[in-house]
């Protein structure tokens, strides 16, 4: 059960209200480099997710279309999934309170992070497949993906199954922040892992200027060239590495969608404000399953799904 504290709203409007008025503030400032982030834009999107924080009627509507997602329409594949979003109750649930179906036997996954014996390792390995699966079939295959997962939010059901074998399942919880990508940044993240295989950033540089909704960069002489010859050494960079295998341990997938969004910045090419979420939630997921797998291959595991058939 979730009940939101009755000065919630009130707080929530106090910080918009401060971070709006100092985003304008900066705005206003004559320096381009400042201009170029858009800070009351910024603001305002992170205003709207705080305010739906305010309402845990979101969070219930999300938890259903994650349900979908991952168990079908009628799910039926719940019973064999190695994921689990808890039901939400829609006669229990209002703008202040959110009942949902309580998941037993479960423990935080950073529980399973304390555990360097043998047997811990092991299971630390068992677990980070399904997590990352999970996240890259939100990214690529649902494009509705949850933007809140520190470990905090991720817990562990170890259930012994009729035949003694044991299943654990991971459990996602907190699903108040989730977002959706567009179709263009959909295809511009598919084209980034593409090009690190292929070796052809250039590309794929260039196709997210054209699937830009505003830019600047091909205005001037030669700026759609610089900002895709940014890319492509940022990609030849993750593809040279290949050679030493695409580990968690070895490569930071994470800093790569960093570092594009810094070319953005500088050449000015805009991305909706939900990647940059996805980004931050691939900082912080990636560095979860660094910790249970460092040995685990980046690229085994994101091809079923950046050709959209990948299962969790």
């Amino acid at each position: 059960i979730k009940v939101l504290h009755p000065s919630f709203n009130l707080l929530v409007e106090r910080d918009v209200a401060l971070m709006t008025a100092i985003a304008n503030v900066l705005h206003s400032l004559p320096f381009q480099f400042i201009r170029v982030l858009n800070l009351p834009h910024v603001a305002n999107d992170f205003s709207n997710i705080l305010r739906q924080q305010a309402d845990l009627r979101v969070e219930m509507r999300n938890l259903k279309r994650f349900r979908l997602n991952f168990y079908g329409p009628n799910e039926e594949h719940l019973q064999n999934s190695l994921v689990i979003f808890p039901r939400p109750n829609d006669d229990w649930t209002a703008t202040n309170v959110l009942v949902e179906d309580l998941v037993h036997e479960a423990q935080p996954i950073s529980h399973f992070l304390k555990d360097s014996t043998e047997e811990g390792l092991k299971i630390r390995k068992e677990l980070a497949g399904p997590l990352l699966r999970s996240f890259l079939k939100m990214v690529f295959v649902d494009s509705w993906v949850h933007c809140d997962l520190h470990p905090g939010n991720v817990m562990v059901q170890t259930k012994t199954l009729s035949n003694g074998k044991v299943k654990r399942s991971i459990v996602f919880l907190d699903t108040g922040i989730a977002t959706a990508l567009s179709p263009s940044d959909q295809k511009n993240l598919i084209d980034l892992f593409r090009a690190v295989l292929l070796n052809d950033g250039f590309l794929a540089g260039k196709l997210m200027v054209e699937r830009a909704k505003n830019e600047t960069c091909s205005q001037v002489e030669g700026g759609t060239e610089a900002f895709a010859e940014g890319v492509e050494n940022l990609v030849s960079e993750f593809h040279d590495r290949r050679r030493a295998g695409l580990t968690l341990g070895a490569v930071k997938i994470g800093s790569l969608l960093s570092r594009v969004l810094d070319l953005c910045r500088i050449h000015n090419v805009e991305i909706d404000p939900a990647m940059a979420s996805i980004v931050l939630s691939t900082l912080v997921l990636e560095g979860l399953g660094r910790s249970l797998h460092p040995d685990l291959n980046l690229i085994d595991f994101a091809i079923p799904f950046v050709l959209g058939r990948g299962k969790v």
